[in-house]
């Protein structure tokens, strides 16, 4: 489901926020809405694919003599066993997307369209949507609108709210709030809303439209016993916590084990990833995976090679002490179509041959896979810029060479250069984490992260990051 340079923004809230209120305001003012919980209903009672996948799951209860879907037994089942949410979620809303883009594929010309559900939050949204806009109101507002419109008694009201999602889940990352309490006023905070996305469409179809993305090259460290206090059960956390605080788009991960990026999976909603595991092309040892927010890219394509004179394969190259990979994929920008290669990979700590044979290699394999299609290249490269690994990928008299990003950054440079703190302090001269880009794209900013809590850090490598534009 592609929605092109048109936004489709998701609004919600909980139930008696005031989101229909605020959806008729919106379409009065030309905007299209799309009401998926009006088009849950309607797929119930008339899709029969749907009906079939219900009876199947929940038994033939689910529907009345007469065919239409029996809303009160399944609230009173679902009040019973709050678990079978996602079980009915499943069934239904695959159909409700299907059906919202072939609604907005007929949708006239507007500055964008709104995905109105109470299901939906910041951090669990449908792929298409872009952005959020949260209803907000007092609880006990919310609770006298319920009551109000369905003659419920308080009970069962508090029943209703309880299977949505908490306030907190609403409001906590959204990108636009209404509040509708009783002495807020909506219609200058709607035409806040519509002017910011006006000038939005308006930027991404004009001749210089471009997104900007926030790459990170983030060494997570393995998750062993060995580091006592620092094992990865007690970072875990906080390394999520970091790559959402600073609103990272593609992440470049090195040293994963498959349950640390599934861990991260947990702290990151709204990200997808790919990879293999070194040791057996699977899920075995460590991985140079890549995570993306899938709002923001659509993956082309993606693969692993490894660096080996026989790279198609798993295997050891040169004198390295471990199996090393490189992960890469294609991405396109949804909202201007742009397309570019993501490279991420994890060179040898032992093997100065390997170090400088992966160099070569990478570059051949970045000019092979990606031409002259934009290319971001993250790492730790276990080699500081004067190391000649280093010096060989960004070699000005190669023409396949890379350019570091804190190089050409527009804004310079901010952190720590050094990378690797050993879970101690910054290591002098330990700069070996990079984001290197070629053909292209331009490099605002470059950060290298050094926060700690508790002076505790969430890896032994600071993680590092660059604001990147693709031409």
């Amino acid at each position: 489901m592609t929605t092109g340079l048109k936004p489709f923004i998701g609004i919600t809230g909980g139930i008696g926020s005031g989101k229909s209120t605020i959806c008729r305001i919106f379409s009065c003012l030309g905007i299209p809405v799309f009401e998926a919980d009006k088009a849950a209903r309607e797929i119930c009672d008339q899709d029969t694919a749907v009906k079939e996948a219900i009876i199947a799951e929940f038994g033939p209860k689910a529907y009345l003599p007469d065919g239409s879907y029996n809303r009160a037994w399944i609230k009173g089942l679902l009040q019973k066993y709050p678990g079978d949410v996602a079980h009915l979620n499943a069934i239904i809303h695959p159909a409700v997307r299907q059906k919202a883009s072939e609604w907005f594929a007929a949708t006239p010309d507007a500055p964008f369209c709104l995905y109105e559900s109470a299901l939906i939050t910041p951090q669990k949204k449908p792929e298409p949507i872009s952005q959020i806009i949260t209803v907000d109101a007092p609880l006990s507002e919310r609770i006298q609108n319920i009551q109000k419109r369905s003659n419920m008694s308080y009970m069962e009201t508090m029943q209703i709210i309880d299977l949505q999602p908490k306030p907190k889940n609403y409001l906590w990352g959204a990108d636009f709030v209404i509040q509708n309490g009783k002495n807020d006023q909506v219609f200058p905070q709607v035409m806040q809303i519509l002017k910011a996305f006006t000038c939005l469409l308006l930027l991404l179809v004009g001749p210089s439209a471009s997104a900007q993305i926030k790459a990170m090259t983030f060494n997570v460290r393995l998750d062993t016993e060995s580091d006592g206090l620092n094992q990865w059960k007690y970072r875990s956390k906080h390394c999520g916590e970091l790559i959402r605080y600073h609103q990272a788009d593609i992440i470049g991960l090195q040293e994963a084990f498959l349950h640390q990026i599934t861990d991260l999976e947990k702290e990151l909603p709204g990200f997808g990833w790919f990879g293999k595991g070194r040791d057996d092309g699977k899920a075995e040892g460590e991985f140079s995976a890549l995570m993306y927010r899938k709002s923001k890219f659509k993956l082309i394509k993606e693969s692993t090679f490894w660096l080996s004179d026989s790279c198609d394969k798993v295997g050891f190259g040169w004198d390295a002490a471990c199996r090393r990979v490189v992960t890469w994929g294609q991405f396109q920008e949804i909202k201007t179509g742009k397309k570019f290669f993501v490279f991420n990979t994890h060179f040898d700590h032992l093997g100065k041959v390997a170090r400088r044979e992966s160099a070569k290699l990478v570059l051949r394999k970045i000019a092979e896979i990606a031409g002259k299609a934009p290319v971001i290249l993250t790492g730790d490269f276990n080699a500081t810029p004067d190391d000649e690994p280093i010096q060989i990928l960004v070699d000005p008299k190669n023409p396949a060479r890379v350019i570091d990003t804190e190089k050409i950054s527009q804004n310079g440079h901010y952190g720590p250069y050094s990378s690797f703190n050993g879970f101690t302090k910054e290591q002098e001269g330990k700069h070996i984490d990079y984001l290197f880009v070629k053909n292209g794209p331009v490099v605002l900013q470059h950060t290298t992260h050094s926060e700690t809590w508790e002076n505790k850090y969430p890896t032994d490598h600071f993680p590092v990051s660059a604001v990147i534009r693709i031409p």
